[in-house]
């Protein structure tokens, strides 16, 4: 069975956690068995981690989604959207889909911006 490649710092990451859970589960045992003036403690360090990784999580989705091949389906899917909304604008016998049209374009545009500045595009 072949594995997938890991991604640069994986065994840092999965070293970090690991060293991290043990941590919280000793000192969560420690603040049951022994101390009980530790589980505020435990519950702030817990939720602090959790909001760490959550944050770190959307980053991480965000840049996904600036991937071309994910620009790429995006695109195909606008393309789409705004071939309909136009066939549903014309003549101005839909205002709400030239309104659903103009917020496309716009957000295409910011997309498409956002994507040359981490691509580095000149476009």
């Amino acid at each position: 069975m072949t594995s997938k490649p890991a991604y640069p710092g994986r065994d840092q990451l999965d070293t970090a956690n690991q060293r991290f859970r043990r941590a919280v589960a000793r000192l969560f045992r420690e603040a049951v068995r022994h101390d009980d003036k530790l589980l505020p403690e435990v519950e702030r360090i817990v939720r602090e981690a959790a909001e760490v990784l959550g944050r770190l999580a959307v980053e991480a989705e965000n840049a996904e989604d600036l991937s071309q091949r994910h620009q790429a389906a995006l695109k195909r899917e606008e393309d789409k959207m705004r071939a309909a909304l136009k066939k549903l604008s014309r003549n101005g016998e839909n205002a709400r889909a030239a309104a659903l049209l103009e917020q496309v374009e716009e957000r295409a545009a910011r997309r498409r911006g956002l994507v040359a500045q981490v691509h580095g595009d000149d476009d």
